[in-house]
């Protein structure tokens, strides 16, 4: 055996203790605050200086916990996926949704809404006779389903004369059921509609449970009224039409110079 080889001993760093660090801190702010200011920054900064603890995470107890919320996870993103897409114009008009059914096209089921349609016009118009202009503008932006229209000029002259209840206001065309029960359809280019809005029934009924003298003269009256009273007439254009019935409904026109009237 070969004698050992002394080792070297293995020196390490001192560490700087607290009070060094301390004191260190102390002649930087020294060097660039006054002795008071640089303690009252040492204590606020660096003395008293908060703490702030991250929370604990809490961990997932097993694997299995963790691959069920993996699938459910794939789940939604593959429900998300699948969500059906809306129905485009031209798959709408294959699956003929907004057609009516042949069944459908009868004149008589549609006396009903033309009843309801007449006493709504007349809450449009207001019950003051004649129509003034601003009540006149109303019908611009009312609804017509359920109006009974006769197209009173055109271009073509095969539609002239053609009268139905409106089943469909449409962009760019009136959809009219006649009393032949046949469906037609009148483009509102081009085209003038002529409607009637008659009186309300039994409007001037307030003679009853009165003396028979009485009677005789409220009668009188009310065939006087009703001779008086006659349908109004208007006529739109189906050129200042062109819009769907919810978007009139929201617009406001306003008179400009047509040059075609």
């Amino acid at each position: 055996m070969g004698p050992k080889t002394p080792q070297t001993p293995q020196f390490k760093p001192a560490q700087p203790s607290k009070d060094a660090k301390e004191s260190l801190a102390l002649s930087l702010l020294s060097r660039a605050h006054s002795p008071e200011r640089a303690n009252q920054i040492f204590t606020e900064k660096v003395v008293q200086r908060p703490l702030y603890l991250k929370p604990t995470e809490p961990s997932l107890q097993n694997g299995q916990k963790a691959r069920r919320l993996a699938r459910q996870r794939t789940l939604e993103s593959r429900r998300k996926k699948l969500k059906p897409k809306p129905l485009s114009s031209r798959q709408k008009r294959a699956l003929c949704i907004y057609d009516i059914p042949k069944s459908q096209q009868k004149y008589s089921i549609y006396e009903p809404l033309h009843n309801m349609w007449v006493g709504y016009i007349h809450e449009v118009l207001g019950e003051g006779r004649p129509v003034t202009a601003a009540a006149a503008a109303k019908l611009c932006s009312a609804d017509y389903h359920g109006a009974e229209l006769e197209v009173a000029r055109s271009r073509c002259v095969g539609r002239v004369g053609v009268k139905g209840i409106v089943v469909k206001d449409g962009k760019f065309s009136f959809e009219l059921i006649t009393k032949n029960n046949k469906l037609k359809l009148i483009p509102k280019e081009h085209t003038i509609f002529r409607f009637r809005v008659p009186p309300l029934p039994g409007k001037n009924e307030e003679g009853k449970g009165k003396d028979s003298t009485l009677k005789d003269e409220i009668v009188g009256e009310e065939k006087k009224s009703n001779e008086e009273e006659k349908d109004l007439m208007f006529e739109l254009h189906g050129d200042q039409f062109i819009f769907r019935a919810a978007d009139r409904a929201n617009k406001k026109f306003k008179g400009h110079y047509l040059p075609d009237l």
